[in-house]
């Protein structure tokens, strides 16, 4: 069997610190490329290779890869994410497409998400310039500028209520005692009510109540663009909003809007609409704004987690077993 490693910046760290490719190449013959953005480029680099192992965000497998590739039987993204895959051209073709399983990376981007919510809650932002700036001296005539509630007087809203969604309302709720607003129109309403949350079927009428907003809903047709202009207008002034998921799941103008007009209190993102992004990017104009480069996953045992079951998931795949988290169903493992 022959694996290919399509290497793109956030693939880099794949068997950096395990063992795992030592293990691969014992069972594979396994070549690592750097794998073009071009589609057709992209099916000729990998003809003759069995599976192509993957980061969330690129290289592109549209419909023009699978029309022009023949022999890859499965697509492993070494991630959650998976909007880089055309699901339905895969399908049509016969490919599997699978990722790593959920647990892997809960833990590490619901602590990213809370730093975030943290880091606007507490002004923490503002502090670290005051300082910085050499103006100590303001917090005494700044009227308790930096007063907020705790996060235990706060009602925090979660979009999307799956494995990093769910980890993050149980941190919040059982280690500060916050007020949890869920929406998840995936997810019975009386599962999130058995776990001591609040439960919405209408996002807009969620919105109105949060004093800070957690995105955690995978990108797809229905999420794109969830949060834009109408959003923004039906939240409380002052809100936190905190983007973990995926970068257009905001709409980026209507966000630059909200902090223009103050609606806005704080913005962490650790995803940006069409990342990576250039120091211009007018989101680093705002002081308000924290944006990490899509580093919510990154932890030692997340990325652990996430290589061995990318050598899991080939070796199922040479013994005709069922591979966890397929995206896209058995289509043919012989």
């Amino acid at each position: 069997m022959k694996v290919a490693i399509v290497r793109y910046p956030k693939l880099e760290l794949f068997g950096l610190f395990t063992d795992v490719l030592e293990k691969l190449k014992k069972i594979a013959e396994v070549e690592e490329l750097y794998g073009s953005k071009d589609e057709k480029e992209l099916a000729t680099q990998l003809k003759g290779f069995d599976v192509a192992i993957t980061e969330p965000m690129m290289p592109r497998f549209g419909k023009e890869f699978f029309e022009h590739n023949n022999d890859i039987r499965l697509v492993f993204v070494h991630g959650r994410g998976y909007d880089n895959i055309d699901v339905d051209a895969a399908y049509k073709k016969g490919v599997i497409v699978a990722r790593v399983p959920g647990w892997c990376e809960n833990e590490a981007v619901a602590e990213h998400a809370l730093a975030l919510i943290l880091e606007g809650a507490k002004k923490l932002w503002k502090a670290r310039t005051w300082v910085s700036n050499g103006e100590w001296e303001k917090v005494g005539e700044s009227g308790g500028y930096f007063l907020s509630p705790s996060i235990r007087e706060m009602a925090i809203c979660v979009i999307g209520f799956g494995y990093i969604g769910s980890r993050l309302a149980r941190i919040l709720k059982n280690g500060f005692g916050a007020e949890i607003l869920v929406y998840d129109p995936y997810i019975p309403s009386g599962k999130i009510k058995e776990e001591g949350y609040t439960p919405f079927e209408d996002l807009h009428e969620m919105l109105e109540k949060c004093d800070a907003i957690s995105i955690n809903a995978e990108l797809t047709n229905e999420t794109f663009h969830m949060i834009s202009e109408k959003e923004f207008e039906l939240m409380k002034d002052g809100v936190i909003i905190v983007n973990t998921a995926r970068g257009a799941i905001l709409d980026t103008d209507a966000l630059i809007g909200a902090l223009k007009n103050g609606k806005i209190a704080f913005a962490g993102l650790d995803v940006v609409e069409g990342e990576p992004i250039s120091s211009s990017h007018p989101l680093l104009n705002y002081e308000n704004v924290l944006i990490t480069p899509h580093v919510a996953y990154a932890t030692n045992e997340a990325i652990k987690c996430m290589d061995y079951s990318t050598l899991e998931a080939v070796e199922s795949l040479m013994k005709g077993k069922e591979i966890r988290e397929i995206i896209v169903p058995k289509a043919k493992y012989l």
